[in-house]
């Protein structure tokens, strides 16, 4: 076995600097609260709530499942799992890179993946992100193997780790099917039993798909905002993020850098680009057509599955481009990583705050949390919160709002009470969380209908999709 070169260990150790000592520092939002539900819940009720919670497969649920039998379910070991799957992605690029055909290939891609923020930013989530992105990263290895007609073997380790990809995010399928087509054209006897291995996978995950298409999910991956955006949006978190860049046109400086690598690789007609231009750029186009023709689940995180073959491209580019390849290659790792560094110490950049919200709120009697899903992270940090269609006797209620963009509130949305004989008595913020205190002289009755009417009154959209959600708390 021939060492391990030392630039692919000190860039592990990037990618575990930037990823792990910041894994807990952040509260769980919603969706990685809707996994530790699945996660400490009875095992036979993982996929039953699965299919009626989540737009995803139940693999990386399983998985938490399991480790969190023996880590627990704080914030550090719900994450872990994702953050390992986003060092090991280091390595894997790495021996990508050698398939393609250099060690400066191999090189420049473990660096891409090592600092990229969107990548950065999903390794420390607690949902299946990363473990898909690793999927993805490990199929398209074994498919380079498989296309160089390396025997039965390569082709059957490509169809186990496409199965497991597409256990983990339904969108794996994208680069997969674009991978098996490749291969089907070569119409090497190999990919038949590998073809079989990947059909079973994916039957097996038919009942459940079929579940979750009857549901809402649509709602809450496009969160009511229209293509384009959503597109512009996804563009951005190829290049600064999840949630923009700290540094201004930070995004214009890195779309330039790896542009420039593309055009590097097309300049000098680098043939190792073009099994991840395809596989990567069609996963892309694939994903797009799927939206305009009625399949529209399209937002950043679901483009992660392309995202990591594509960034391949460019890798490419600047190993083909001797010296001027390795400046503009280090200068957009450089940009990533600034981009990457921005958004860990940025706190318009931190995930919603339910953990300090949860603690502020105190001794109120009745909460009402807006929109209504927000109610679940929150009750994850309070479990005494107990939903509930009427408080009989409250004289403090507590309001909690959220907003990931930040917006401001209507002018006068809170002045009036959600229930009446409630009084404002002040608000405070905490992070993108907003809560408001009433108090009352006397007890009065809080219900769900009054709450519901006050919250379609005076709160924007994007705050009453959905509804309110009315919690109340032990009688003290």
């Amino acid at each position: 076995m021939p060492p391990v070169p030392r630039a692919l260990i000190a860039l592990t150790a990037l990618a575990a600097a930037l990823r792990l000592p910041t894994l807990g520092s952040q509260s769980l939002w919603l969706d990685e609260t809707l996994t530790g539900r699945l996660a400490s819940g009875p095992l036979g009720e993982l996929f039953e709530r699965a299919a009626s919670e989540e737009a995803n497969p139940a693999l990386f649920y399983l998985l938490e499942w399991a480790w969190t039998r023996v880590a627990g379910t704080g914030e550090v070991a719900l994450r872990l799992p994702s953050a390992l799957f986003g060092i090991a992605l280091v390595p894997v690029a790495h021996a990508i890179g050698r398939r393609l055909g250099s060690a400066r290939a191999a090189l420049a891609f473990a660096a891409l993946v090592a600092v990229h923020p969107l990548l950065v930013y999903y390794s420390q989530e607690a949902r299946g992100y990363a473990a898909v992105a690793l999927g993805c990263a490990v199929s398209f290895l074994f498919f380079l193997d498989a296309l160089e007609g390396r025997g039965a073997r390569p082709a059957l380790w490509w169809a186990v780790a496409s199965a497991l990809a597409l256990g983990c995010h339904y969108f794996a399928i994208f680069p997969v099917a674009i991978e098996a087509a490749i291969l089907l054209a070569r119409r090497t006897r190999a990919i038949v039993p590998a073809l079989g291995v990947l059909a079973v996978g994916g039957a097996a995950l038919l009942p459940l798909l079929a579940q979750q298409l009857g549901g809402r999910h649509h709602e809450n991956v496009t969160a009511g905002v229209d293509l384009p955006e959503r597109v512009k949006a996804a563009t951005t978190s190829w290049l600064v993020g999840e949630r923009g860049a700290a540094i201004a046109n930070l995004e214009w400086l890195v779309g330039v850098l790896l542009l420039a690598g593309v055009a590097f690789a097309v300049h000098r007609r680098a043939r190792e680009a073009v099994p991840p231009a395809v596989v990567g750029g069609g996963a892309v186009l694939l994903i797009g057509l799927a939206a305009l023709v009625g399949a529209d689940y399209l937002n950043s995180r679901n483009t992660i599955p392309a995202l990591v073959i594509a960034l391949a491209v460019p890798a490419v580019g600047f190993a083909v481009a001797g010296r001027a390849g390795a400046g503009v290659g280090t200068a957009a790792c450089a940009a990533l990583a600034a981009a990457t560094i921005g958004a860990l110490t940025d706190p318009a950049h931190a995930r919603v705050d339910w953990r300090s919200a949860a603690r502020q709120l105190g001794h109120a009697d009745a909460v009402v949390v807006g929109p209504e899903v927000d109610a679940i992270p929150l009750r994850w940090y309070r479990d005494s919160l107990q939903p509930a269609g009427a408080v009989s006797r409250a004289t403090e209620l507590a309001v909690v709002l959220s907003d990931p963009e930040g917006k401001p509130l209507p002018p006068g949305a809170l002045d009036t009470p959600p229930a009446p004989g409630f009084a404002l008595a002040g608000t405070r913020t905490h992070g993108r969380v907003l809560i408001a205190r009433y108090r009352a002289a006397t007890p009065r009755p809080v219900n769900a209908a009054n709450v519901n009417a006050w919250a379609a009154a005076h709160l924007d959209p994007g705050r009453r999709r959905g509804g309110a959600a009315l919690l109340g708390q032990p009688a003290r």
